[in-house]
């Protein structure tokens, strides 16, 4: 875990220090999975990416046999100015207040993956009615509540997981997302930009002005100031329980465009900063399947949601759920008495 005390806030350099530092994949775990796995009740590679999952469980929680047993959700939620002020979504930013109520109230999407499949859910406001800046104004956060919110997503570990998945709400996070991901990779802004929850053709054209005015006025392309200038509390929170769960040797399901845009900012600090992140599901935001291919990350599903809310990553908890209790649970072919092959 990231060695803070609890009344100090670290600089954005002391932040780049430890991303430095992050553990390594347990490769002992990984080598007793594929130990066991020789000799179970199949033939050798007959899962596939199955076979795969369970040495990316193991090997991140650094222990063996790996364990699924407490399986969490955590959805960060903020809103932001820049959705009060421009025509970017065509849902007013007091819906994001109405979210957090159905999250607490057992009425989403998401509650309903999460009751069928056993994953417990966390829900964090982060001061929905203190939206961050408009991002064409001025930076979205000033440095310190920045970090701090980045320390806060320390929050999602304290369930103390098996598996984390991350998720996010918020009215115009999309745009946030696109425009963090333009600044990091450059590249036509308008690749970046998709419907999010529904936007016309005319907001979509706003999102783009959106984003070339903000650029205009934050040319810093540090990684930390471009989720300073551009992100939101979500995007900050998402980082630091990305981060705080690398320390605890936690694996991570990530969710959608926002998410993955916030674990961008660690992947351009650092490439194997979210090496303990899989990607649940490829969103239908045209964005994320671009940013994929920037990190590296082929996603586990493709079921062509774009809801958000950690959907996508739930979703995925199944396969995963399946793949380490296959492994941990079959027999071998000793213990089933089946000639193995020659």
């Amino acid at each position: 875990m990231i060695d803070i005390k609890a009344n100090s806030v670290p600089t954005f350099n002391e932040l780049v220090q430890f991303i430095n530092e992050m553990p390594k994949i347990d490769q002992e775990a990984i080598d007793l999975v594929r130990k066991r796995d020789q000799s179970l009740l199949k033939p050798n590679g007959s899962l596939g990416v199955l076979e795969e999952l369970v040495e990316w469980v193991a090997g991140w929680q650094g222990s063996y046999p790996p364990r699924v047993d407490n399986l969490s959700l955590s959805i960060f939620i903020s809103n932001h100015e820049t959705a009060n002020n421009h025509a970017i979504s065509p849902f007013p930013t007091s819906v994001t207040e109405a979210l957090v109520k159905s999250f607490r109230s057992d009425h989403a999407v998401v509650n309903q993956i999460c009751k069928t499949h056993n994953i417990g859910l966390q829900v964090f406001d982060l001061a929905i009615e203190m939206p961050t800046n408009d991002i064409t104004l001025a930076p979205a956060m000033l440095e310190n509540d920045c970090i701090t919110t980045i320390l806060y997503g320390r929050e999602a570990l304290s369930s103390n997981p098996d598996i984390l998945c991350l998720g996010d709400a918020g009215i115009g996070n999309t745009t946030i997302s696109s425009a963090i991901c333009s600044a990091l990779y450059g590249g036509e802004i308008d690749e970046w930009v998709g419907p999010g929850t529904g936007a016309s053709q005319e907001m979509i054209q706003k999102k783009i002005e959106v984003i070339k005015k903000s650029q205009k006025i934050h040319p810093n392309r540090d990684p930390f100031e471009i989720l300073r200038c551009f992100g939101g509390r979500e995007f900050a929170a998402i980082l630091g329980a990305i981060l705080a769960a690398r320390f605890e040797r936690v694996p991570v399901v990530l969710d959608g465009f926002p998410v993955c845009a916030a674990a961008a900012i660690l992947h351009s600090i650092s490439p194997n900063s979210i090496d303990h992140c899989y990607i649940g599901h490829r969103s239908a935001e045209p964005g994320h399947s671009k940013l994929l291919a920037k990190i590296n990350k082929i996603p586990l599903i493709d079921l062509k949601m774009r809801l958000g809310e950690g959907s996508g990553a739930a979703m995925a908890i199944p396969i995963i759920m399946s793949a380490v209790n296959i492994h941990n649970n079959t027999s071998t072919f000793e213990e089933a008495n089946v000639p193995n092959q020659k």
